[in-house]
């Protein structure tokens, strides 16, 4: 919204020196002149109305009235043979009065210059005639402020006396650091994409990328930045922006293939020739109030973060509010209410103080049950790995048949007498003892006294394969819960 379209108007006069003693000047008659509108653009740098542009723009250079002029030029040398310039046509009058061949001076009568608003601020328009645009969309260029001629560096700040709100502005950057090949973005209104008159067609913008091909300094000492793309007649005195939004350029002039065609080289100015401008005037470009809730806006409107919606429509209702004659804002207005009305936005809940009220610890409750739930299962999972571990420590394999366990001591202990001649796998020597089992006694040797050990009181308990020591009745083990081994077979035979 901050580029604008500048009409220039103005009656002027071209006298033509044929010879030193024979100057005419054109259009002839009296009180004749010839009335022209020449187009540009510019860009607002503060949020008073001052625009930058090129000079050219709001000072039309001879060349304009030259070309004007030709045909009339042509027509007089053909009827005067007299010059001794022979039969020439329009083209050939006005290469030869643009090179200097034929010596010509402009006078400009009047000279009057108009700003209007683009449609990126105004929205479509409904007047069907320039002249009925509305006042409070264009203002008159009251001021030249500074400028610095077209054959130097090409550069004006002009003043455009907008009143009731302060104007959108675009920042001015540093030209020193723009490179070749670096890709720029100019906002003009190109003569030929004039494809209507109807003011919504003629103040609708062109948006155009062009890549810098080269870095240079022209005779006079002005640096210029050469590009190459789709730069056009009528996008004169329009910002060349770099990526982050800042004029580095202004579109100055251009070497086309011919005269009423485009293509070819252009050169920007680069905009510290700008600076040099704006630092003598003072001008304050601090952004104003426009600016600074605009772009909040519209960095609300292009994130994704939650909530950023409902914080774009409530920005976007405020300038809507405040600038009521920005219409362009609208559609923008418009799409945020609508995806906020299906935005969830999620509420940040601060830390419980004195006075907090139930409905923000209800809040909460979500997120309790939730911990509560995930500790509940971390302590299931817990118990159920304890089980599994302790059933496994319990359930051992029995030997097979015909295999012994491989608990193998040192030293197998040397059988004692009451136990049959069996001795546990690890168990420690036992004192000699009357085993009370479930098994058969042994037999006796022949003229041999029975044992006169009387039976001890307490129950003897008995070294199990397990390695545990248990009743001699007993089923399982007490300790590790293994069945009771079978009773011995193996019955010591003595010889007679």
């Amino acid at each position: 919204p901050a580029v604008v379209r500048i009409i220039t108007e103005f009656s002027g006069h071209l006298t033509v020196n044929f010879t030193p003693t024979n100057s005419v000047t054109f259009p002839q008659g009296l009180g004749k002149a010839y009335q022209q509108a020449i187009s540009g653009s510019g860009a607002f740098i503060t949020a008073h109305g001052d625009i930058l542009t090129a000079d050219h723009v709001v000072n039309p250079p001879p060349d304009v009235l030259q070309q004007v002029a030709a045909g009339d030029v042509t027509t007089y040398i053909n009827q005067h043979p007299e010059l001794g310039l022979g039969q020439v046509t329009p083209t050939q009058v006005a290469q030869a009065l643009l090179s200097g061949q034929i010596a010509s001076s402009a006078t400009y009568d009047v000279k009057r210059s108009v700003a209007f608003l683009s449609t990126d601020y105004t929205g479509p328009l409904s007047a069907v005639k320039l002249s009925e645009v509305p006042q409070q969309f264009q203002a008159p260029v009251d001021k030249i402020e500074k400028e610095s001629a077209v054959d130097q560096k090409d550069v004006a700040i002009v003043h455009a006396a907008f009143t009731g709100f302060d104007t959108p502005s675009i920042q001015l950057g540093d030209s020193s650091s723009v490179q070749q090949q670096d890709e720029l973005t100019i906002i003009g209104f190109p003569g030929n994409g004039d494809v209507s008159m109807k003011p919504t067609d003629f103040l609708t913008s062109s948006v155009n990328k062009i890549n810098v091909s080269s870095i240079k300094t022209t005779d006079t000492g002005a640096p210029v930045i050469q590009v190459g793309g789709n730069v056009e007649h009528g996008d004169s005195g329009g910002p060349a922006l770099d990526s982050k939004g800042s004029v580095v350029g202004i579109v100055s002039f251009g070497l086309a293939t011919s005269a009423d065609t485009s293509g070819g080289t252009s050169f920007l100015q680069a905009s510290n020739s700008a600076r040099d401008l704006v630092q003598s005037l003072n001008l304050d470009t601090t952004p104003g109030q426009f600016q600074k809730l605009w772009n909040q806006a519209f960095t609300d409107y292009a994130l994704n973060t939650a909530g950023h919606w409902h914080k774009a429509q409530q920005e976007f209702t405020q300038l809507a509010t405040n600038y009521p004659q920005f219409k362009a804002i609208t559609p923008y207005l418009n799409f945020a209410q609508t995806q906020a009305s299906t935005e969830q936005t999620t509420q940040v809940t601060p830390t419980p103080q004195h006075g907090t009220s139930s409905s923000t610890l209800t809040n909460k409750i979500p997120a309790i049950a939730w911990t509560v739930g995930a500790v509940a299962v971390i302590v299931l999972l817990v118990i159920l790995l304890f089980g599994v571990v302790l059933r496994g420590r319990k359930k051992k394999t029995l030997p097979a048949p015909g295999k012994q366990v491989n608990r193998q001591p040192t030293s197998i202990p040397s059988p004692n007498h009451g136990d049959d001649g069996m001795a546990a796998f690890g168990a420690p020597p036992k004192k000699p003892a009357p085993a009370q089992t479930n098994t058969p006694p042994a037999p006796r040797l022949p003229n041999t006294p029975p044992s006169v050990i009387p039976p001890a009181s307490t129950v003897t308990l008995r070294a199990w394969p397990c390695g545990h020591m248990n009743r001699p009745n007993a089923r399982f083990c007490s300790v590790c819960g293994e069945p009771a081994p079978e009773p011995p077979t193996r019955i010591r035979r003595v010889e007679q």
